[in-house]
């Protein structure tokens, strides 16, 4: 399906949906490079990320009428959006560690020279 055959409705719905997933999420659709004419495509973007995500064109027919699947098409977009702005963890410390050597265990300890004594 090409993105001139997509009704204004379907345009509606997804805009709508997409007001409800965050206020900063933008969408558009998009042409499909391997278009079967099973899908189409719909280009996410928010805080300078960008992915594209397959709809398909059953499920976006549905969804104008039918709640569940409108709340099914909700839940996909929204969680390839989550995917989308998802950091990966930092990378852990080493797991080795050398210790350091006891400051207890030497003779004058901290910032003291054997010549510097409490008086």
């Amino acid at each position: 399906m090409s993105t001139r055959d997509v009704a204004s409705a379907h345009r509606q719905l997804v805009e709508e949906l997409i007001g409800q997933i965050s206020n900063r999420l933008e969408c558009g659709f998009t042409e499909q490079r391997d278009a079967d004419g099973g899908s189409v495509g719909l280009e996410l973007r928010e805080r300078g990320r960008t992915v594209v995500m397959e709809i398909p064109t059953a499920l976006l027919a549905n969804a104008v009428s039918d709640a569940i699947a409108r709340e099914t098409l909700r839940v996909r977009i929204k969680a390839r959006r989550d995917r989308m702005l998802f950091r990966p963890p930092p990378v852990p410390l080493p797991k080795h560690i050398t210790s350091v050597a006891d400051p207890a265990g030497s003779r004058f300890g901290f910032g003291r020279g054997p010549n510097r004594g409490r008086r």
